[in-house]
């Protein structure tokens, strides 16, 4: 505690002997701020703000959400780039009448990077913008951020107008286009569909019933081919064993020719050969007659199964071709269905472009009424005060630099001070003898 104490204690004592230090250097800096103030020439800034209107016309190359928030942020983005632009400046130079002293060409990108400088942009918010001009007259300062302003907004205008336009061309050209497709689609879809309807006149469903009413007559001919090589495999058994008359009792006598003599005859020889032996005259003679009619079956047989084969080969034939004009009908369907397929695409593409260029045309056609969506919140002014230099700016710095300068000056002198002026100041370490005093 005692060491603070002595520490404020030389601090005050160091500060009254460098007052001077302490008063004259914030006075001497004061004074300079003075002198820079007065070599400043003063500038006027005057100002104005845009509001920006969200575009709620539809822009047919994007959805309408997308459309109505990329509007607004796309003009805003473009706001720097057309105000800071080369031909702004020239516009703004040429109108206020800037180059009148310029001869040279390195003179004038001198004068358009100065007057660049003295614009300044910024967004107040999502949706406005503000615009300011420093200037040496204020009413040169409060036309030059009418005329940043209205060059902006019409320069603006100009490229969404463009914009507008080069949309509209670009969907009447690619309208044109598609029509082209959509009519070669079409001509090639009632093509394919005469054609197919010329080569295969009867449909599907026609081809498939006439294809399960042959199927259904060879079923039933592949089975009276069945019966008939059965009755051809029982006569061969009754030749093979000795013309054995009980064997001819398999037949189906009903369905055979010669069936229903032949049924008379066994039921004959079977009665009488239950009473009488095979030597008895009748039983000899009924059979030679049944031998004699058996032998005249096969070959009415063969020309029963001949005339069969050539039926089922026959059915076929015509299975064959119902079948082969089935996979292609089915193949000149689906080729048609694709055709159908592509000519729906396309012209489905077609109607919405249709859709599209009516809404670029009314988007392109209500320009006009564009310049409403930019309004001027705040109209420029001519400033009664200067803007820069901003005096008690300059004059607060330059004091306070100066009393920074006269606290480092006093500690330098301080430091530099060689005097004794206490017992702690002796530079070594002896007992005191004596003080001497002012007196």
């Amino acid at each position: 505690m005692y060491e603070i104490k002595q520490a404020v204690h030389d601090i005050r004592n160091a500060a009254k002997r460098r007052r001077a230090l302490l008063i004259l250097t914030p006075l001497i800096f004061l004074g300079i701020s003075f002198a820079v103030l007065h070599t400043i020439e003063p500038k006027y800034m005057s100002s104005t703000s845009i509001l920006v209107q969200k575009d709620e016309t539809l822009n047919p190359l994007i959805l309408y959400e997308m459309a109505v928030n990329i509007a607004s942020e796309d003009r805003l983005k473009s706001f720097n780039e057309i105000i800071y632009s080369r031909s702004t400046m020239e516009m703004l130079i040429d109108s206020l009448h800037l180059d009148n002293d310029i001869k040279r060409e390195y003179e004038r990108q001198g004068l358009i990077d100065r007057v660049r400088r003295n614009i300044s942009t910024s967004s107040r918010a999502s949706d406005s913008f503000e615009i300011s001009f420093y200037d040496i007259d204020p009413v040169r300062a409060r036309d030059a951020v009418s005329l940043l302003a209205n060059h902006f907004i019409t320069t603006r205008l100009l490229l969404e107008n463009r914009r507008n336009s080069e949309t509209v061309n670009f969907f009447t050209q690619k309208l044109g286009e598609l029509e082209s497709i959509v009519d070669a689609q079409r001509n090639q879809v009632m093509t394919i569909t005469a054609d197919r309807l010329k080569d295969y006149p009867s449909d599907v469903e026609a081809l498939q019933t006439r294809l399960l009413a042959i199927e259904t007559q060879l079923e039933s001919l592949e089975w009276q081919i069945f019966q008939e090589e059965q009755k051809m495999a029982i006569l061969r058994e009754f030749q093979e064993n000795g013309q054995s008359i009980q064997v001819l009792f398999k037949l189906p006598l009903t369905e055979t020719p010669f069936g229903t003599e032949l049924l008379a005859l066994l039921n004959e020889y079977e009665q009488l050969s239950q009473q009488f032996t095979e030597t008895y005259p009748r039983l000899r003679t009924l059979s030679s007659q049944i031998i004699l009619i058996a032998q005249r079956i096969p070959a009415a047989l063969e020309l029963n199964l001949e005339r069969l084969n050539n039926q089922k080969n026959d059915l076929d034939s015509q299975k064959s071709e119902v079948v082969s004009n089935m996979q292609n009908s089915f193949v000149a369907t689906q080729r048609a269905n694709t055709r159908q397929s592509d000519f729906g695409i396309y012209e489905s593409l077609f109607n919405d472009m249709k859709i599209k260029l009516e809404q670029a045309k009314i988007t392109r056609d209500i320009g006009s009424r564009r310049s409403e969506q930019f309004i001027v919140l705040d109209p420029p002014y001519i400033p009664e005060k200067p803007a820069s230099p901003k005096k008690r700016l300059i004059l607060g710095a330059g004091f306070g630099i100066g009393i920074l300068f006269g606290v480092m000056l006093s500690a330098a002198a301080e430091v530099m001070d060689t005097r004794i002026r206490a017992e702690e100041d002796l530079p070594f370490d002896k007992p005191v003898i004596a003080y001497l005093t002012n007196g």
